[in-house]
């Protein structure tokens, strides 16, 4: 059996779980506000909740593209704006989402062939 450890020892796989981890926060809380939402601002709703989801689902899925850090620094920047646009109501429930999308960003390891200096030295 192994251990949680092992599993999060490549830096790729720990920003992979915080993208799943922004995305399943976003679900929860945009479940967890629909109603009331929807008694507020009817059909617009959708939007309201339905962005940062889509955005949080776009980061996990271009995860293993070449650009994923730049879509996972995008996706940060745009729930947090998000949240921050709707601040006065229910966007401050989304600021925790665009945290831990900028965490998946900074883990994530620019150079996934390895460091410059493992590399061998042509002559």
């Amino acid at each position: 059996m192994t251990r949680l450890g092992d599993l999060l020892e490549d830096e790729t796989r720990r920003s992979a779980v915080l993208r799943w981890s922004a995305l399943g926060l976003a679900a929860l809380i945009a479940a967890w506000l629909a109603a009331e939402v929807w008694r507020d601002a009817g059909a617009f709703a959708f939007l309201l909740l339905g962005l940062p989801v889509v955005v949080c689902l776009v980061a996990v899925l271009t995860s293993r593209s070449r650009y994923a850090r730049w879509v996972t620094w995008a996706a940060a920047a745009v729930v947090l704006g998000w949240s921050l646009v709707l601040g006065l109501g229910i966007g401050l429930f989304f600021l925790p989402v665009a945290f831990v999308l900028a965490a998946a960003a900074a883990r994530d390891d620019p150079d996934r062939q390895g460091p410059a200096g493992s590399r061998p030295l042509r002559r």
